[in-house]
C-alpha cells in the first residue's frame, strides 16, 4: 500500500513557509515569540504592521524540493490586503504527482481585525501510467483564517481541509480527507525601551481518513482514521543587549497525542488494528541573537534543545499491545544573514553544508548555498 494517508502535517506554526522565510529560519527561534512579518500567517490582523512590501521566498525541504513563492501587501480602497500564491498548503497527501504546493493566501486586515483565505489544487493524469493502465490524481484543499488584537492580546484560528484521490486503473484506488484546526495567542508584557515578554500557547487538532481500495474482483480494501491533538504553551524574552544586539530567549512545553485504527476489509473478514502515541516536552529551550553590525548587514544566530518522552502502544505483525516508551533530546542550530540595500532586504539561511564544507570556490566540492533565501522590497515611504 503505497499511498495510504502518508500525510505532512504541519503541527507547528513554526514550521510554516511564509513572509520573511530566510530571517525565521536564520533565527532558529519559533516567531511566535518575536514580531516578524511571518506574524500575518498566525494573526493575519498583523498584515496593517507590514504593508507596502513584496516578497519573494526560495526554501527547500526533503518532501517539495526547490520551492518559489512570492506575495504582495498593498492598500486598496482603505482596507489592506495581501496575496501570495505558490504557497505550500498545510496538509499533503503522498500522492506521486498531485500536490498542494502551490496555494493561492489572500489577507484583509480592518484595524484590529484580520482574515485571510487560502485555496489549493491540482490534478494529473497519464493514461500510459503502467502496462495496466492509466493513473489519475485529484487534489483540492481549503481554508479560512482569523485574527484579532485588543489591548496588546492577539488571538488567531484558521481551518483548513483537504481531500484527493488517486487512481491506477486495474490497481488501486485511494481517497483521502483531512481536517485540521489551529489556534495561537499571546500577549504582549512588561514592556520597556528595552525589554518584552511575550507569552504563548499553540493548538492543533487533525482528523483524517484513507480508504485505499484494490480494485480486483473482490474490491479488498484498507481504511485508516488519525485523530490527534496537540498543546504548546510557552513564554518567549526579547531584549536589546545594546542598540544593535537583540537577543531572544523562550521556553515552552507541549503536550501531543495521537490515536490511529487501520482496518483491512476483506469480502468474508475484517481485521483491526490499533494505536496510541504520546508525546511530552519538557522543556525546549530557544536561544537566538541578531546583530545589526552595520546599516547594511546583520548576522544572525539560534539553538534550541527540546526533551520529550515517547510512548506508544498498539497492534503489531498480530501480536497485542506492543508498547514502546523513552526518553531522549533534540538539538538542533542556525545561522542566517541579512543584507540591506536601500529598499531592498536579503535574508538568507545559511546551510550546514556551506558552513562546514567552504563554498566551491575554496574547496572545488559542491556545497548548498542557503536552505531558504527572502528578498523583500519596501515600495512604501
Amino acid at each position: 500500500m503505497k499511498k495510504i494517508i502518508a500525510l505532512i502535517i504541519l503541527l507547528s506554526v513554526c514550521t510554516f513557509a511564509f513572509a520573511t522565510e530566510g530571517r525565521i529560519n536564520g533565527m532558529g527561534v519559533n516567531p511566535i515569540f518575536y514580531n516578524d512579518d511571518y506574524l500575518i500567517n498566525i494573526f493575519p490582523q498583523y498584515l496593517t504592521q507590514y504593508m507596502n512590501n513584496a516578497y519573494i521566498d526560495a526554501y527547500f525541504n526533503s518532501y517539495y524540493g526547490n520551492q518559489y513563492s512570492g506575495g504582495l501587501n498593498f492598500k486598496l480602497l482603505g482596507n489592506d490586503f495581501g496575496i501570495y500564491i505558490n504557497k505550500n498548503f498545510p496538509i499533503q497527501f503522498d500522492y506521486e504527482y498531485a500536490k498542494l504546493e502551490k496555494a493561492m493566501n489572500l489577507y484583509l486586515a480592518m484595524g484590529g481585525l484580520g482574515l485571510g483565505f487560502d485555496i489549493a489544487m491540482d490534478n494529473y493524469t497519464n493514461d500510459n501510467y503502467s502496462p495496466s493502465g492509466s493513473l489519475k490524481e485529484n487534489t483540492l484543499g481549503v481554508g479560512g483564517k482569523i485574527g484579532l488584537e485588543v489591548s496588546g492580546f492577539d488571538v488567531g484560528g484558521q481551518v483548513h481541509f483537504a481531500t484527493g484521490k488517486s487512481t491506477e486503473e486495474h490497481v488501486e484506488e485511494v481517497k483521502d480527507n483531512v481536517f485540521l484546526v489551529q489556534g495561537a495567542a499571546r500577549m504582549k508584557m512588561f514592556e520597556t525601551d528595552k525589554s518584552v515578554v511575550y507569552p504563548a500557547v499553540e493548538l492543533d487538532m487533525v482528523s483524517a481518513k484513507a480508504t485505499c481500495t484494490y480494485l480486483t474482483k473482490t474490491d479488498d480494501r484498507v481504511e485508516d482514521t488519525y485523530n490527534c491533538f496537540s498543546i504548546d504553551p510557552g513564554i518567549g524574552y526579547n531584549h536589546w543587549l545594546t542598540e544593535e544586539v537583540l537577543v531572544i530567549a523562550a521556553v515552552s512545553c507541549g503536550f501531543h497525542t495521537a490515536k490511529s485504527k487501520e482496518s483491512y476489509v476483506y469480502s468474508d473478514t475484517t481485521i483491526t488494528y490499533d494505536g496510541n502515541y504520546t508525546k511530552i516536552t519538557l522543556p525546549k529551550l530557544e536561544l537566538g541573537l541578531e546583530a545589526y553590525l552595520a546599516k547594511w548587514l546583520t548576522l544572525r544566530a539560534g539553538i534550541n534543545k527540546e526533551y520529550y518522552y515517547y510512548s506508544s502502544k498498539g497492534d503489531e505483525c498480530c501480536k497485542d499491545d506492543v508498547k514502546v516508551s523513552y526518553y531522549s533530546s533534540y538539538f538542533d542550530y542556525a545561522f542566517g544573514v541579512g543584507l540591506t540595500f536601500g529598499k531592498w532586504t536579503i535574508d538568507w539561511e545559511i546551510c550546514d553544508d556551506l558552513l562546514w564544507n567552504a563554498p566551491y570556490i575554496v574547496t572545488g566540492n559542491e556545497s548548498d548555498f542557503a536552505c531558504s533565501f527572502t528578498v523583500k522590497y519596501a515600495f512604501g515611504k
